[in-house]
């Protein structure tokens, strides 16, 4: 995990990083303030990059992913806008309800088997993760599929914003 991604994966796992704003309110029982999931895969070379998705009750979300680049990280940004915003408060809701079926952790361990996928929820005093398969993430019968399936709706807003920048 080259220093770049871990900047920013650490900005996102520190919920303190929200601490500045007003009325914030997390979401559930456990009171969930971020949402997410990180997952790696092999670039062309055959070395492991890493990608994360995050959300926060703020409405905004982004996604890093480790990559050849000299900066070593790409990455796209949603926020103040209203297809970002819902996206990301549908995700955070969803895995709000998904806690007592996650692990508690301290800090969230880091990816190291591209056939799976890390699901995690964060409030102000503990991360809640589960490490699957993808595929089993993708079973529209499994206890994570919405939460996963959200992931990816939060996705497209990203190339969907990409797409109409593209356009101007």
């Amino acid at each position: 995990m080259n220093n770049a991604y871990k900047n920013m994966r650490g900005f996102w796992l520190d919920v303190n990083n929200l601490e500045s704003k007003k009325e914030l309110k997390g979401i559930g029982k456990e009171e969930i303030l971020v949402a997410g999931l990180e997952y790696c895969m092999k670039d062309h070379n055959g070395i492991l990059k890493n990608i994360i998705l995050a959300a926060s009750v703020l409405g905004n979300a982004s996604l890093y992913f480790e990559n050849n680049s000299p900066a070593g990280i790409g990455g796209l940004i949603g926020e103040n806008e209203d297809s970002v915003k819902n996206a990301a408060l549908t995700f955070i809701e969803e895995g709000a309800k998904l806690c007592d079926k996650m692990m508690p952790c301290d800090i969230l361990p880091e990816p190291k088997d591209p056939s799976k996928i890390t699901l995690f929820v964060i409030n102000k005093n503990k991360t809640f993760y589960i490490t699957i398969d993808e595929l089993s993430a993708r079973n529209t019968s499994g206890d994570f599929y919405k939460f996963y399936a959200y992931s990816q709706q939060l996705i497209s807003v990203f190339r969907q914003k990409e797409e109409q920048a593209k356009k101007k």
